[in-house]
């Protein structure tokens, strides 16, 4: 359900009404003084050059889930986290392995046990990977590789592609079990001494001022916190105490969607499909262990009907013999697209569901808020440490907003496609794709080569910005100048880095600059072409690049050599050298 996009541009003329994207007008706020973070190794440490998590001073000093305790002294934390579901626990996570002191509340004592979201991209899955209980992620799950779609009878139309690995070293797009993911994210989180868990604890109240957030829990108890942000989904209470509106659209239509589990393969296609069919819109995947269907419900289709496990087996026998699999879930649903207002109000921001929430069509609701996380965690651990004002925070949401507005665009756009039920409309649409199955190179989609070549910000770059600013860095095979081969992530830690392409990134760096990246732990590397490893000179460990991927970021004429990359991995730019002033943020 990721691929929708170049369809739709290649089919639809019509515009769609774009998701307000206005600009925050909170006020800046004075911070307090910083509590001193530790800080990674320093930039010519040998690879890997991370620093081990621990717990900051005065801190939180263990990670555990509990359940909740009733009234006591206020806790304390530098970030509360309200809501545990899969963007909580990642922000959670990545803030955890900053040593920043966290605590996460959510009402629920488990995780939600039922399967929700079902893909994840390329982007996300490199993401996860590097989080403590992670690395067995790609065990389990199902790669996907394009999507199909049908006619009535099922026959294809158009089948795209992507290939089988993308230049993140990831597949392009997964199929994941939900449960099992939120289950592995709470396993490493348990790990992290800095990041405490509350479990069975509502938020019913907060209060801020210069200093820091006040918050009440429905059980008596109270957290200070200098900083709270609301992963609490769509009904965000968060949200609701801060008095921010979430307009947007509910869409008329209503979907049921049937998870099944099968010990033996099903007689159903292997990837995402799209059934075209005016009488019955339908969405089908396969998920690990199972598969899912989705139907459009028709007019006079009660909601309690449809969810009557007969009602469900009589939608199946078209596909397969119900009585061959168990029914994981049965739900229907109601799709929105709507954004909060705002995403700051002071010292409380929201992420995730709670921020925004978008039609599943293009499959990328969750894929959206683990992208916040990634965007605010960084920003959040500099401004704790006194390395960036709390100012700098306003451009997570002004970053994010028109990327997740434009996400939302073609999510409805999709929507209007696949929900189509005029004969007519539904006839055209299914004409214009046997046509761009015919196109050369139209079953290709974007995706399998070098990232330069697409943006993934669609934010405005700041004037001082760099060549390639806003495209997030590739994930090439490198190997050392002893000969150890991995991938160009496992020699980057969780902070900023500095990539020297076929130079020194040290040399003739000012004190200034020098300063700013010691402060941050971030990793400088050289990057040169394969078998040149020996041949160059350097204060910082060399790798080859095996893809040859981050060499095209230079010039043609050789010019822009010092790539600095973000801590979630966007490229601030590449830049001459030596480093032009006023280029680093802080």
């Amino acid at each position: 359900m990721v691929l929708l996009g170049w369809q739709i541009v290649a089919m639809e003329r019509e515009g769609a009404r774009a998701v307000s994207a206005a600009t925050p007008g909170e006020a800046r706020r004075t911070l307090p003084a910083p509590v001193p973070r530790p800080r990674s190794a320093p930039p010519d440490a040998p690879w890997p050059a991370q620093a081990p998590s621990q717990a900051a001073p005065g801190g939180i000093p263990a990670s555990r889930a509990e359940q909740s305790g009733g009234p006591g002294p206020a806790l304390k934390a530098d970030v509360l986290v309200v809501g545990y579901g899969p963007v909580g626990a990642v922000l959670a996570a990545l803030l955890g392995e900053r040593g920043v002191s966290v605590l996460v509340v959510d009402p629920a004592t488990e995780p939600y046990p039922l399967p929700r979201a079902a893909g994840l991209e390329a982007r996300v899955l490199r993401l996860l990977l590097r989080l403590p209980g992670m690395a067995g992620l790609l065990d389990d799950v199902l790669p996907s590789t394009g999507a199909t779609y049908l006619g009535p009878d099922r026959r294809p139309l158009l089948t795209a592609r992507q290939g089988q690995s993308g230049e993140f070293g990831v597949p392009v797009g997964a199929f994941v079990y939900q449960p099992s993911v939120e289950q592995a994210l709470r396993a490493g989180i348990a790990t992290m001494p800095s990041v405490r868990v509350r479990l069975g604890a509502a938020v019913r109240g907060l209060r801020q001022d210069a200093d820091g957030v006040s918050v009440d829990l429905d059980d008596g108890g109270a957290v200070a916190a200098r900083w709270v942000i609301g992963c609490d989904g769509t009904t965000s209470t968060v949200r609701s105490l801060l008095g921010v509106g979430y307009d947007g659209t509910t869409f008329a239509k209503r979907w049921l969607v049937v998870d099944v589990r099968s010990t033996r393969p099903l007689p159903v296609p292997s990837d995402l499909a799209f059934v075209l069919d005016p009488e019955r819109p339908a969405v089908t995947m396969p998920v690990p262990g199972g598969h899912r269907w989705e139907w459009m419900l028709l007019p006079g289709e009660e909601t309690e009907e449809m969810s009557r496990p007969q009602s469900a087996a009589r939608l199946l026998a078209s596909w397969i013999d119900p009585d061959t699999v168990t029914i994981d879930r049965q739900a229907v649903y109601t799709f929105h697209a709507r954004m909060a207002h705002r995403w700051r109000v002071g010292r409380v921001l929201l992420a995730g569901d709670a921020a925004h929430t978008m039609p599943p069509f293009t499959g990328q609701g969750l894929n959206a808020g683990i992208r916040d996380a990634a965007a605010l965690a960084w920003r959040l651990t500099e401004v704790l440490a006194g390395l960036a004002a709390g100012a700098s925070l306003d451009d997570y949401e002004r970053e994010r907003r028109p990327e997740v507005a434009a996400t939302t665009s073609r999510a409805v756009r999709a929507g209007r496609l696949i929900q189509a039920t005029s004969p007519t409309q539904v006839a055209l649409t299914r004409t214009a794709l046997r046509t761009l199955a015919h196109l050369p190179g139209r079953t290709s989609l974007p995706g399998s080569g070098a990232a330069w070549h697409r943006l993934q910000a669609v934010a405005r770059p700041r004037r001082e910005s760099g060549r390639w600013a806003g495209t997030v860095l590739p994930n090439p095979a490198v190997r050392t100048a002893d000969g150890t081969r991995g991938r160009l992530e496992d020699l980057l830690g969780p902070s900023w880095a500095l990539l020297g392409l076929g130079v020194d990134p040290a040399h003739g760096l000012p004190p200034a600059v020098r300063a700013w990246a010691r402060g941050r732990g971030a990793t400088l590397l050289t990057v040169t072409h394969p078998g040149a490893a020996g041949e160059i000179r350097s204060t910082c460990n060399v790798v080859e690049d095996l893809d040859g991927t981050l060499l095209r970021i230079s010039h043609r004429r050789g010019e822009h050599r010092l790539v600095v990359i973000r801590p979630d991995r966007q490229l601030l730019g590449a830049f001459p050298t030596p480093l032009p002033a006023g280029v680093l943020p802080g």
